[in-house]
């Protein structure tokens, strides 16, 4: 199987190189930023271009791990080959092909990728959703080589999964920033906190997120709160959120 990596960030660096190690050829990368095409295709020991025209058309799964904003963009400029079309975003529907090819659909990875730290794809869920029950069967089998975590998934569900995503994972890594800048500020080193963070991790495999919550917003500890905002007056957004989450976790678990 040949696969054409349209993209060249951290899902395409990611996927290629677990696909590649399974057997899967990845026959070019395209990326309209030609260092970046360059630096993921010689990670692979493949080729790159860097203009759309030069498309190798033979491939039979064309992965667009692009910008949200820009899988429209790319289809517009180029001559569609023959071979599957799948994109890897949360959040943009499977239709956005419809017009462009009659063989398309959806190969999205759940997960938070940085290109510096690797990833065990065994571990990932993928989910999948497709045009015809033929192309279905072709990412299952793909998916299947990297992962038994196989889920099908539509356009409006892959939609709320992804917003649940944002708020499990980039808020979350959000709030460990802050909590790193208060720790900093004090000469504390960050690591100090991370069993603290492990263990919450942990206690939602066998707690719902609603009985694993603790701390002075859940009982309302005015005093406790009180003292904390006074701590980050220097700091009115950061104070601002803080208010916000205790308000919101104390309403949530009121009567509880």
């Amino acid at each position: 199987m040949e696969i054409v990596l349209i993209g060249s960030g951290s899902v395409a660096t990611h996927l290629g190189l677990a696909l590649q190690s399974k057997g899967i050829v990845i026959k070019q990368v395209f990326s309209r930023n030609s260092e970046n095409a360059r630096n993921l295709a010689d990670k692979l020991g493949t080729t790159y271009i860097d203009d759309i025209e030069d498309l190798y058309m033979d491939a039979d799964i064309y992965i667009y791990a692009l910008k949200d904003s820009a899988l429209k963009t790319v289809l517009r400029k180029m001559e569609i080959p023959n071979g599957v079309h799948v994109h890897t975003a949360g959040s943009i529907p499977m239709s956005d092909f419809e017009g462009f090819t009659s063989r398309y659909g959806v190969f999205y990875p759940l997960q938070s990728f940085s290109i510096q730290k690797t990833v065990d794809f065994s571990n990932i869920p993928i989910c999948i959703e497709a045009c015809e029950a033929e192309v279905q069967q072709i990412l299952y089998d793909l998916a299947k080589l990297l992962t038994d975590k196989i889920y099908t998934v539509n356009s409006e569900q892959r939609k709320k999964l992804h917003l649940a995503a944002v708020f499990a994972c980039n808020f979350t890594n959000y709030m460990y920033d802050i909590a790193s800048q208060i720790l900093d500020d004090s000469d504390i080193q960050f690591e100090i906190i991370q069993p603290l963070i492990a263990e919450t991790a942990e206690k939602i495999k066998t707690l719902s997120p609603f009985d694993a919550q603790t701390g002075p917003a859940v009982r309302f500890d005015e005093t406790t709160i009180a003292r904390h905002l006074h701590m980050l007056n220097k700091t009115p957004e950061i104070s601002k959120i803080y208010s916000i989450l205790s308000k919101e976790i104390h309403s949530r678990h009121k009567g509880s």
